[in-house]
């Protein structure tokens, strides 16, 4: 009831469209119309989370209330999922549903966090990795040879998210510090993370798109990024009580003397994953606060720690409430404000509304530029859909290969409209006559429609 209670306000096209999510939308779009992940589709977006953006635009279209209820449906799972792992391994004194319900709680502290994002999808493996990282420490018998699916859930959380490769080192140090796991042992958790990633660079090479899986996807990861002010600012609004509270939750439970070495470790686990969860933020395309949805599951532990072990009548209940009151008053100040104009949360990422001419809108475009607005009211063309990728080509319009690759991206699917916001187009056009003669400048600045 609590999911529907926080969630269920804002579901059914309420909340802001971000750029991010037009992005994945887009994405699904295209694949769903025959262009190919990474070769006619520009994007770094993981291959797993391009995957579940296809089925969902095969089965419902860009529709964005069912990308929000399908965000819905996986961390009311996530959240089941969490509690019956921390009840299964007896991580805390008792058995309770307090973990699922403040993990519950965690995932509403920003409206960006209901947005169905590749760290949302990725989370759910690293959740099954926790499983079944605490079930070796569990063993009186010592380490198996389960090890293997540490790696391997690693692994898939990374094809749906990059900077989740850096849990690999959290499950190695984990079972290095706190197991009896031998070297070959290690050797079959970093095997189970590899493997799902030579099964994707396979499939790529098979269809004669590993360099281009490659430049998109893999390389995308060690790109200087700049992040938005307005960005950290969210970011800190949503996660500055939940902080505080697991570092009192952290103490709480380093106090009480009834926990075996077995919950010990676990707890200690749970601190090195909030030091991975930090090395993935810096790693992430943006500090918005969806990204700190990999911090949830520490923030859930050490948040239920806090309010098993505070001391004081109806102190426990009380506390809750006040938690309870700010979190739903953050996500409504931040979308749909009570007091004021808000937070304004995420406001350099909102879709901003365009007044496109009527000669524009559902027709197939190319925007080329940070900002891809305009796509809300149509359809993207060619496969220069990322800014950041597409830069390589259309900023280079001297270099021969990227001339011959505009070329042929133009002729395979030819833009209607192109609005330029790098003032690149110019210049293309006059290296490649053929292509300039297929379009006339509109009285648009910027804006190029072809001709029929």
């Amino acid at each position: 009831m609590l999911v529907l209670l926080v969630k269920l306000p804002f579901f059914g096209d309420k909340l802001p469209i971000l750029l991010p999510e037009l992005e994945w939308m887009i994405v699904g779009e295209k694949i769903h119309n025959g262009s190919f992940l990474y070769k006619e589709l520009w994007t770094n977006v993981g291959p797993l989370s391009a995957f579940v953006y296809w089925v969902i635009d095969v089965s419902f279209g860009r529709t964005q209330s069912a990308y929000e209820f399908i965000a819905i449906l996986i961390t009311y799972f996530q959240a089941l999922y969490f509690t019956f792992v921390c009840n299964t391994r007896q991580t805390f004194l008792e058995k309770n549903y307090t973990p699922g319900l403040i993990y519950i709680l965690m995932m509403s502290l920003s409206f960006d966090m209901t947005k169905l994002s590749p760290v949302l999808l990725s989370t759910t493996f690293l959740l099954f990795a926790f499983n079944k990282l605490i079930k070796q420490m569990e063993r009186r018998e010592g380490v198996s040879d389960e090890v293997f699916e540490v790696g391997l859930y690693i692994g898939i959380a990374v094809l749906f998210h990059q900077p989740s490769m850096i849990f690999i080192f959290w499950g190695i140090a984990s079972l290095i510090f706190f197991t009896n796991a031998n070297l070959r042992q290690h050797f079959l958790a970093i095997l189970g993370f590899t493997l799902p990633l030579f099964l994707a660079a396979l499939y790529f090479y098979f269809y004669d798109s590993l360099d281009e899986f490659k430049y998109n996807w893999f390389s995308g990861i060690f790109r200087i990024k700049q992040y938005s002010l307005e960005d950290f600012k969210s970011a800190l609004i949503a996660i500055s009580i939940p902080s505080a509270l697991s570092f009192f939750g952290f103490l709480s439970l380093t106090r009480v003397s009834r926990y075996n070495s077995y919950q010990q470790r676990t707890q200690q686990i749970m601190l090195i994953w909030i030091f991975a969860a930090m090395l993935a933020l810096f790693l992430s395309p943006n500090v918005s606060p969806m990204q700190f949805i990999i911090f949830v599951p520490c923030f859930a532990f050490f948040i239920t720690g806090f309010f098993l072990h505070v001391r004081g009548t109806f102190l426990p209940e009380t506390l809750f409430m006040t938690l309870f009151v700010f979190i739903l008053f953050a996500q409504y100040q931040g979308v749909t404000p009570l007091i004021g104009n808000g937070f304004n949360q995420l406001a350099d990422m909102r879709i901003k509304p365009k007044d496109l001419p009527r000669f524009m809108k559902g027709q197939k475009m190319l925007v080329i530029g940070e900002r891809i607005d305009e796509y809300k009211e149509g359809q993207s063309a060619t496969c220069y859909l990322n800014w950041d990728l597409s830069k390589i080509d259309l900023e280079n319009p001297d270099n021969y290969e990227s001339i011959i690759n505009i070329f042929d991206n133009f002729k395979k699917d030819p833009p209607t409209i192109i609005i330029d916001k790098q003032n690149v187009i110019p210049k293309i056009f006059q290296r490649i006559p053929a292509l300039a003669a297929d379009y006339r400048a509109t009285k648009f600045k910027g804006i190029y429609q072809r001709k029929f």
